[in-house]
């Protein structure tokens, strides 16, 4: 999100590649698919509270792109009956998937995916990017990542001002658990915030907008329990078990099961540093990170950068 909006911005101003390691669009606004079965695995839903923010919202709700998504949501707790919640402002969701609000707007961009920078070097004015096998893949007048800021700070190279800053944002982690069913689930809720738990939220995925009806589950684990257990194998009989804990809810055996680690789910420093722009050197860092925790922040990240970098380029002409 933050690297196409930036890209946007900056259409009309210079000539943008965008490079994603990934085979497809999103990021941490990520959907795997199995079979019949479809799993939003990274971030849940998106709201909008900003007015520039408020303002590409109802550009894509207008286009299709999102819907707004209202599930009857409770809290669920070990040995305590289920309550319902309220959500007092509206959630939105990509349709048919998250990952479609970036795809839909980097789709006038030049967009490299699969392709995974490894380093960036000083090259004559400029920076040449490599890749893994230290192949070139172009020379640029400006760099800019829009990545986790550890991941950031592997590639930039040490003449970057803000180089130890990335280094100081930290993050804590979270497990993706992934159930695909069947037969339907008579389940009393759309969504469910989990209390005193490994786990920390389920989604019922088919009650999304736009979704296929076949039933689905994403849970996501409590960050610090994540913290506590990343690295051990075994995850899904742990959660597996946490889920038969919780009251109100039974589900049968899946019939399809997955699992994905994020090593940088949620950035945990109370400040935030706003976008790193290294005027003199051409260099630039972006990302939700830079100015909070949400799909807002990431898109604030690209528009504001985007600004700075578009005044720095009219002192240019």
């Amino acid at each position: 999100m933050a690297g196409v909006t930036l890209a946007q911005q900056l259409q009309g101003h210079a000539q943008v590649s965008l490079f994603e390691k990934s085979r497809g669009y999103g990021g941490r606004l990520s959907v795997r698919r199995q079979n019949n079965w479809q799993f939003d695995h990274g971030a849940q839903f998106f709201t909008a509270r900003s007015p520039e923010f408020q303002q590409q919202v109802a550009t894509l709700l207008e286009a299709g792109v999102i819907a707004q998504w209202e599930p009857k949501i409770v809290t669920l707790t070990p040995k305590e009956k289920p309550f319902k919640r309220a959500w007092y402002e509206p959630h939105y969701v990509a349709v048919p998937g998250m990952s479609n609000v970036v795809k839909q707007l980097a789709s006038a961009l030049d967009v490299n995916l699969e392709t995974r920078v490894h380093a960036i070097h000083r090259y004559r004015k400029g920076w040449l990017l490599q890749d893994e096998e230290g192949r070139a893949l172009g020379e640029f007048d400006l760099v800019v990542t829009a990545l986790p800021a550890p991941q950031s700070a592997g590639i930039m190279p040490p003449q970057f001002t803000d180089h130890d800053l990335l280094a100081n944002v930290q993050y804590s982690p979270c497990f993706a658990f992934m159930l695909g069913f069947d037969q339907p689930l008579d389940l009393n809720f759309g969504a469910a915030v989990v209390r005193e738990s490994p786990l920390a939220w389920i989604a019922v995925e088919n009650s999304r907008p736009g979704r296929p009806t076949m039933s689905s589950l994403v849970l996501h684990s409590d960050n610090k329990w994540a913290a506590d257990h990343f690295e051990q194998p075994d995850i899904e009989s742990h959660l597996l078990t946490a889920i038969a804990e919780l009251e109100g809810i039974e589900i049968p055996a899946p019939a399809h099961v997955a699992m994905h680690r994020w090593r940088y789910a949620r950035v945990e420093n109370e400040n935030t540093p706003g976008v790193l722009w290294d005027e003199e050197q051409g260099l630039a860092a972006c990302g939700d990170w830079t100015h909070g925790k949400r799909v807002e922040d990431a898109f604030l990240s690209g528009l504001s950068l985007g600004k700075q970098i578009k005044a720095f380029l009219a002192t240019r002409v």
